[in-house]
């Protein structure tokens, strides 16, 4: 059992902390999981594969798995032998806890029905478990919403599309006066996801034998240079350690879609992956402040020759540095209280 779901556990028999003091959430969650293990995950490959001849990263049980365990962490819980003092330290309710783990469960469930628009479908998936395990769409719809939300976009009611999904969630909520936040969870889930990235979910078998389509080999290869990702709660940072050989180092791998492939360096896809991991992060951190405080992102990319002896080691270092910058023009923002307008209107 992971550390956040034995907190769960625990904290299922505390049942004032639940709607209409139930105290079945926990064995709730584990039918939800068991579901999910049975009748989706193991598909999730056909499924997007069969949209585009893709093979894709690992979708199995142990992507959420590791997930969950890297929630815990970002939660602060550093040692799994001791979960039990951390059940009454975390910052997020019994309640969240439920909620979080389940959107998690969910948040990717979407790609047994193809990639493309994956995290609309979770409401679907949730309620198709029928009224044993979701017997309210009252409480289904708020959890799904939280999930739907680790990625995608929105169109604005300007018509112009954003990737600010988690705005568009509740700040508070409430179910049968049980309050939860939405938002706090959603980003939570969505950057835990983010950094669950390793070499366990490459196809390394595929690699070794270049029978991957060319249009997914680079997201395999980025996988499986990473070697080490620690969450360091205390210090504020999440560091990763990447390993690449001289070989991988020259050469280009495809990235794209089968009718548009795109030939990058791996070390161009490290670089661009680690940005948007900053992107999410900084994204993030505006909802979950106050509950969890990572600030930057560390990285340490290892170079070895063909023996395998380290040549090269670049440290890399992402965080706010200096004054801000690009922040929102009042002026632009609000054109019709600008000074020349505001003097016709009222000279």
């Amino acid at each position: 059992m992971l550390p956040l779901e034995r907190i769960l556990e625990i904290k299922s028999k505390e049942t004032g902390s639940f709607p209409n003091g139930d105290d079945s959430y926990f064995k709730r969650y584990e039918q939800i999981k068991a579901y999910l293990s049975k009748n989706v995950y193991k598909y999730i490959g056909a499924g997007t594969s069969a949209e585009d001849q893709g093979v894709y990263t690992d979708h199995s049980i142990d992507h959420f798995n590791e997930v969950i365990l890297f929630a815990g962490k970002l939660l602060g819980i550093e040692e799994n032998n001791k979960v039990d003092e951390y059940a009454d330290k975390l910052e997020i309710s019994p309640y969240e806890i439920y909620i979080t783990l389940v959107s998690i469960l969910l948040h990717d469930a979407g790609n047994i029905l193809g990639r493309d628009e994956h995290e609309k479908k979770t409401f679907q998936i949730f309620m198709d478990m029928g009224d044993a395990i979701c017997s309210d769409k009252f409480e289904a719809k708020p959890i799904a919403s939280i999930a739907e939300v680790h990625g995608g976009e929105i169109t604005l009611s300007d018509g112009t599309v954003s990737k600010d999904t988690i705005s568009k969630l509740n700040n508070t909520d409430t179910y049968h006066s049980i309050i939860f936040r939405p938002r706090l969870i959603a980003a939570l889930v969505r950057f835990a996801d983010e950094i669950c990235e390793s070499r366990n979910r490459a196809a390394r078998f595929l690699l070794k034998q270049n029978a991957l389509p060319e249009w997914s080999q680079v997201y395999h290869r980025y996988a499986d240079s990473i070697s080490s990702v620690i969450v360091d709660s205390g210090g504020g940072c999440v560091n990763l350690k990447f390993e690449i050989t001289k070989k991988n180092l020259v050469e280009t791998y495809g990235k794209g879609s089968k009718d548009n492939i795109k030939q990058v360096y791996l070390i161009d896809e490290i670089f661009a992956r680690l940005e948007k991991m900053y992107y999410e992060l900084h994204y993030c951190r505006r909802f979950m402040i106050g509950t969890i405080n990572i600030h930057k992102i560390r990285a340490s990319i290892i170079i070895y020759d063909e023996n395998m002896d380290e040549i090269e080691n670049k440290p890399i270092e992402l965080e706010e540095q200096g004054y801000p910058s690009g922040l929102s023009c009042l002026k632009t923002k609000h054109s019709e209280w600008c000074g020349e307008v505001l003097y016709e209107k009222y000279k």
